[in-house]
């Protein structure tokens, strides 16, 4: 009898461990109405991106977690947001009645114009705790594509350009998508030829282009960059017409996170990185993927099923592991947050070489930085916050 109980007590433990790894991992809150699409998430879980706003337009969102700010009011009757930083700033673009499209950062709950950059496109991509941006532009039609840091005060630097050498008659392109707390920039560099640009991944620092190498092939380009200069991103194979793979840049080497055989076709692109070295994106096989320094695993097995959604595209994760995505059910595709139920602790990776040496993002003194948080968390009773239909 004793025997018995002791066996069937070992066997249930069993059961309850393995009911236990059924559990989901992630928590799935929407935070974006039908049709919006995310594009940045802050380290206190603040969701920005934008949803359409009727007659084909889009407008900038923000989310804390308490329901919809609309910030297209504010920002003209066109408007994106494309980044916050861990401050609350948020970076977007907005379109004037005249059709120019100029940025703006709203803060403390108010939209300051940053203004547009000499020539025919202006297009705002990210912006770090400093208040430093990244700011594309094309001076004509067909012409060079530069990519500037913009210093809070305005202070532009061109990012020069990469792999341009060989075709001296075409034009020349430079796409900044990210840029870090040490004002370090990641991008694809190269001509503008016709039907491809053979782009060149890089990372900017300290006024110094450098070609992150790649996987056999071209085009390649950095999504993302974290504070340890670790990259992600798309790097294209040698082989196969759709071979093109995400791929972590770290320690001076860049490597592929899609591990199917090379015999299959394949497609999957690394859009976020946190400072854990953790990627997100999404793959031809998986749909949307976290890699945690092991494999690619699909976000859609790591959610509870009943729910109804497909995880489709990740675009940015923070240093708790919280992503924001677009997930789709029923047909109608949503902004979302993912949470971790359960934390998941890792060391962080140490500080790539370059990094060591780039120069810090300048930050604002202390009791600045008190009277902001003040502002911003006064600022914040006032948004008028809808809720989110689903």
């Amino acid at each position: 009898m004793r025997l018995q109980r002791r066996v069937t007590l070992f066997l249930l433990s069993f059961t309850v461990a393995g009911s236990a790894l059924a559990y989901p991992e992630y928590r799935v809150t929407v935070v974006g109405p039908a049709g919006s699409r995310p594009e940045g998430i802050n380290k206190a879980g603040v969701v920005v991106g934008y949803y359409p706003g009727g007659a084909g337009l889009q407008r900038a969102f923000l989310n804390r977690g308490r329901g919809l700010v609309d910030l297209g009011a504010l920002t003209g009757a066109e408007s994106n947001a494309v980044a916050i930083n861990d401050r609350g700033e948020v970076l977007g673009n907005w379109r004037t009645a005249g059709g120019q499209w100029r940025g703006f950062v709203y803060s403390c709950g108010r939209a300051r114009d940053i203004g547009a950059i000499p020539g025919r496109r202006t297009i705002y991509v990210d912006i770090n705790n400093a208040g430093t941006t990244i700011v594309r532009g094309q001076l004509v039609e067909f012409g060079d594509e530069l990519s500037y840091l913009r210093t809070r005060a305005g202070r532009l630097t061109n990012l020069g350009f990469l792999g341009v050498d060989a075709y001296p008659d075409d034009p020349r392109v430079n796409v900044a998508r990210a840029l870090n707390n040490r004002n370090q920039v990641t991008g694809g560099s190269g001509p503008l030829t016709f039907p491809e640009q053979p782009y060149l991944a890089y990372v900017w620092s300290q006024g110094r282009l450098r070609n992150l190498g790649d996987l056999g092939s071209v085009p390649n380009i950095g999504n993302d960059i974290n504070d340890h200069g670790q990259v992600t991103g798309t790097a294209s194979l040698a082989t196969g017409i759709f071979n093109q793979v995400a791929f972590l840049y770290s320690n001076g080497r860049m490597v592929s996170l899609d591990t199917r055989p090379a015999t299959e076709e394949k497609f999957s692109s690394g859009y976020g990185i946190n400072n854990r070295g953790h990627v997100v994106g999404s793959s031809s096989h998986l749909s949307g993927f976290v890699w945690r320094g092991r494999r690619m695993e699909s976000l859609n097995a790591l959610i509870d099923p009943a729910q109804g959604w497909d995880i489709t595209d990740p675009r940015a994760i923070n240093d708790a592991g919280q992503i924001a995505a677009a997930a789709v059910r029923n047909g109608v595709r949503y902004t979302v947050r993912l949470d971790l139920i359960r934390p998941i602790p890792g060391p962080a990776p140490a500080l790539d070489p370059d990094a060591e040496q780039a120069v810090a993002a300048l930050s604002p003194s202390p009791a600045l930085d008190a009277a902001l948080a003040k502002a911003e968390a006064e600022a914040q009773t006032r948004e008028a916050v809808q809720p989110v239909a689903q």
